[in-house]
């Protein structure tokens, strides 16, 4: 798989939290604009939260903007937001799930 050609603006990582309002809500943290360091970055926050009560429904790598990142609210149910699907080569959509 060739990464390497998506979005060259950056990289984010996502977090995917159960929601009681919403089923679920995610948040973008650790932007950068290597694709190798939002990986490890990913691996490092799956790690961290593997241990705790409360854990992400999934921590994925997904290619956003910088601006798209700083203005991104925290606990967001848009089902419009960036998710893996580019990574993987599939268009985004509503219904694309995502990846642990």
């Amino acid at each position: 798989m060739t990464m390497h050609l998506i979005d060259p603006l950056g990289y984010a990582v996502r977090l995917d939290w159960p929601s009681a309002d919403h089923g679920a809500s995610h948040e973008f943290t650790q932007f950068t604009t290597s694709l190798d360091r939002a990986l490890r970055r990913a691996a490092s926050t799956r790690r961290f939260w593997s241990m705790g009560p409360l854990r992400p429904l999934a921590v994925t790598v997904v290619p956003i903007g910088r601006g798209a990142y700083r203005a991104h609210a925290r606990d967001c149910t848009s089902r419009r937001c960036p998710t893996t699907a580019p990574l993987l080569g599939l268009e985004a959509d509503a219904g694309t799930s995502l990846l642990r």
